[in-house]
């Protein structure tokens, strides 16, 4: 477990679909994901073997809103950054799902199929595991950015 980078997030880097404001996605995914620090050479959400969504009622794909993705000079990475935002239907509450939620993917939404849209990253940082207790599920990223990419020194 940990940070995973796909090759899918290489790919809209390289391709230039990060750029601007992109339509970035996050699913909370329970512990039958198979994507929790292996299949990095996945590109698209219908490449892992395995997606295991959270499965709590009133719980939804957290639509990140002012996102950028830019290159921190400062810092000499790039950062995924956007505004917290909440895993829940229009401020509702989550139900406890069939499994706790053992991380967040982050998708790149091409036209919210599987098969097109791109798996950027995995993070099981802050607070994991969690699960719904008819509550609202909220996600702050940090300041710096949710996800960072750098060159390895």
């Amino acid at each position: 477990m940990g940070d995973t980078i796909y090759q899918g997030g290489y790919k809209a880097l390289v391709d230039g679909d990060l750029a601007g404001a992109p339509d970035i996605r996050l699913a909370l995914v329970m512990s039958s994901f198979s994507g929790d620090g292996a299949e990095e050479d996945s590109i698209n959400v219908a490449d892992f073997g395995t997606l295991d969504e959270f499965d709590g009622i009133g719980y939804q794909r957290l639509d990140a809103e002012n996102v950028t993705f830019a290159y921190d000079a400062t810092e000499d990475e790039y950062q995924l950054v956007f505004d917290a935002g909440e895993f829940n239907a229009s401020g509702g509450t989550v139900t406890p799902g069939s499994d706790d939620a053992i991380g967040i993917l982050v998708i790149l939404n091409v036209d919210g199929t599987a098969a097109n849209d791109m798996a950027i990253g995995f993070t099981d940082s802050g607070g994991f595991p969690l699960n719904g207790a008819n509550t609202v599920i909220a996600y702050t990223p940090h300041a710096d950015g949710m996800l960072v990419l750098r060159q390895a020194a």
